[in-house]
């Protein structure tokens, strides 16, 4: 499954005025696992970051989102893309 965000009215990348660029994040469609992404994003590394230690644990889209998410960040964007996403994982059960 392919869940996007948009960065363009988050609101860390509004407030450094960068609010623009696009997320997808992929996950299997059988157990939720998160595979990877693409970001076009302010701060995208640290994004990256996160994803590559998510993926490289195996992790679910319930297990990444279970992790803490303090505001105001960019990675308040991932957070968004990973709830879509599981939210399709959820309908497809």
């Amino acid at each position: 499954m392919v869940s996007k965000t948009s960065f363009e009215n988050q609101g860390r990348a509004r407030v450094l005025l960068v609010n623009k660029g696009m997320m997808k994040v992929y996950a299997d469609n059988r157990a939720g696992r998160l595979l990877g992404a693409e970001i076009f994003s302010p701060q995208a590394e640290h994004l990256a970051h996160l994803l590559a230690w998510s993926i490289q644990q195996q992790l679910t889209l319930t297990e990444v989102l279970q992790m803490p998410f303090y505001r105001p960040v960019v990675e308040q964007g991932l957070k968004t893309a990973l709830q879509a996403a599981a939210r399709q994982f959820d309908h497809k059960k």
